[in-house]
């Protein structure tokens, strides 16, 4: 499942998902370190002090690494915790107090990296010492000047606002209106097989939410090149591919690619065979790509919810404990229980006290929030969090044990220096929960654990049940891949302004075959019906 980090909370937020790549995110949380010894923020004498003493040679780069440690903790914590408070519960006052909160503490980045900017970084010998003040030297959106900075993170959060309060009204019934992404809209596009209700229920959600935000979104692409322009880099789309720190990423996503493709494009015919039989053939075409509303998923992007009108073998055994989860009555903690015992049985850590305090399990159903899964950080090697709502479902119970994973990740390397404190590239924290994932999801385990007594393993379940792997893990590869050279495409200004819509879906037609349901024009912005385009995350880890 994906991981989502908000672009406020950039280094310690992992919602399945962000914001600027994992790097840029632990700078974030990292260069806040310098106002509590310092004050908050940094007073001009002391900094205009430790930049003489840098010019000077004398400055003790320890002591500077030490303060920034210590002072960061609580002005990082504070900003995380005005971010929890607004995305499980979205409202103006807390989207005030999470935009205040973001401005303090990139005030406290900023003049941070005004220190950090002055000293001589490739000349330092120690290795650590001299890595730790490369991660501090590139701030990110905190580089900015007061105003842009200002504008960027409102621009953000107003996307943001749009997308987590739109709703529709229901397929021929326009009276039952307020349906939500979470759970009705989702909940619709995988179980419906109304060819008509699937196609409104697409276009009336990228009407209320992406196309509202179009012209946010092209100051967005603004704000983020001059951002990366301030921290010297060419442009943002260089900016978000720095942290893998591989000259040649492009090329090697392309390589990947092109290995999985030939599979990609197997499952892909034969996807369109079965529904062209269920839709008929003036629906769908023998040779042109797939109507993206009939995916089972609001943006195409994972196919296991039309798995049972293309199953290679149906009638035989699916894997789908869910039923059984049902008829045992579990809930969404017994849920959360059983992945913290997975762990411990791994001899990893169980979850500390205030993750079951403080975590949001469930939909409370009272108030608009952020439903994406996520892990949260808040920076004080004690309180780690999961935000979601969770159904009792298969499904959501492999995204439980994905989720934990990142806290797990979040506890073994807590130790460590603050700029350290992430993945070691903006991939590794997925590779953990989808590895976990992987590990879960599967025949022996849920017979171990009580969910699968009646699952018979023979060829043709494991053919269905590797199917049905394929349709979500292989199928999300070329969503992913477009879901970030459309944005680098973007910010290296390949694309203007009034092609921003028609090179998006170009993208999708080139890299998964698929098309949207009816004609789309520069009116639109489909983008932005994905939640990670407001949010400014990147895709690809």
């Amino acid at each position: 499942m994906e991981i989502l980090r908000r672009p406020v909370v950039v280094a310690v937020v992992r919602q399945g998902s962000t914001i600027f790549s994992i790097l840029t995110l632990a700078l974030f949380a990292l260069l806040s370190a310098v106002s509590a010894q310092l004050d908050i923020p940094l007073r001009d004498d002391l900094l205009q002090t430790m930049i003489r003493e840098a010019g000077s040679g004398n400055l003790d780069y320890r002591n500077v690494l030490a303060k920034l440690e210590f002072q960061g903790i609580q002005q990082c914590s504070n900003n995380v915790a005005s971010q929890w408070a607004y995305e499980t519960n979205v409202n103006e006052f807390t989207q005030s107090q999470a935009l205040e909160a973001q401005q303090l503490y990139s005030e406290f980045q900023n003049q941070a990296w005004q220190l950090i900017s002055r000293l001589n970084i490739n000349g330092i010998r120690d290795p650590t010492i001299r890595r730790r003040l490369t991660f501090l030297s590139i701030v990110g959106p905190a580089a900015l000047p007061p105003g842009q900075l200002e504008r960027y993170n409102r621009v953000i959060n107003d996307m943001l606002s749009i997308y987590n309060s739109a709703t529709i009204c229901a397929h021929n019934d326009p009276f039952r209106c307020g349906l939500r992404l979470y759970p009705d809209l989702s909940q619709i596009m995988a179980k419906s097989r109304d060819w008509d209700e699937l196609q409104y229920v697409w276009i009336e959600w990228r009407r209320r939410s992406g196309n509202q935000m179009r012209d946010l979104y092209e100051q967005l692409v603004d704000l983020n090149n001059e951002a990366a322009s301030y921290n010297n880099f060419t442009n943002a789309a260089e900016y978000w591919m720095f942290p893998y720190e591989s000259p040649d990423l492009q090329q090697e996503l392309d390589a990947a690619w092109n290995s999985v493709r030939p599979l990609y494009e197997e499952l892909h015919a034969y996807v369109r065979r079965k529904l062209r039989d269920l839709y008929g053939p003036e629906k769908v075409s023998r040779q042109a790509p797939l109507p993206s509303h009939i995916l089972g998923n609001m943006w195409g992007q994972s196919w296991t919810n039309i798995v049972d009108i293309t199953m290679p073998y149906p009638g035989k055994n699916r894997l789908d404990v869910t039923q059984e989860m049902l008829n045992q009555g579990y809930t969404p903690i017994d849920m959360f229980r059983v992945a913290e015992e997975f762990y411990v049985s791994l001899n990893l850590s169980a979850m500390p006290p205030e993750f079951w305090a403080s975590s949001l399990f469930v939909d409370p159903g009272d108030r608009d929030l952020v439903c994406q899964a996520s892990a949260w950080d808040f920076c004080n090697r004690l309180d780690y969090r999961i935000k979601m709502c969770t159904r009792v479902t298969m499904k959501d119970l492999i995204t439980v044990h994905h989720e934990m994973a990142h806290i797990q990740y979040f506890l073994r390397y807590s130790k460590l220096p603050r700029e350290f404190r992430d993945g070691a590239n903006p991939g590794f924290h997925e590779a953990v929960g989808e590895a976990v994932a992987l590990s879960v999801a599967t025949p022996r385990h849920f017979q171990a654990i009580g969910l699968a007594p009646r699952y018979s393993v023979e060829p043709s379940a494991d053919i269905n049940y590797l199917f049905a792997l394929a349709m979500d893990k292989v199928v999300l590869l070329p969503f992913s891949l477009t879901m970030d050279k459309w944005r680098w495409d973007l910010f290296n200004r390949v694309v203007n302004r009034e092609e921003y819509n028609c090179h998006w879906h170009r993208l999708r037609e080139q890299y998964s075959g698929i098309k949207p349901p009816v004609l789309r024009s520069e009116d639109d912005f489909d983008p932005g019906s994905k939640y990670h385009i407001p949010a400014n995350i990147p895709y690809i880890r």
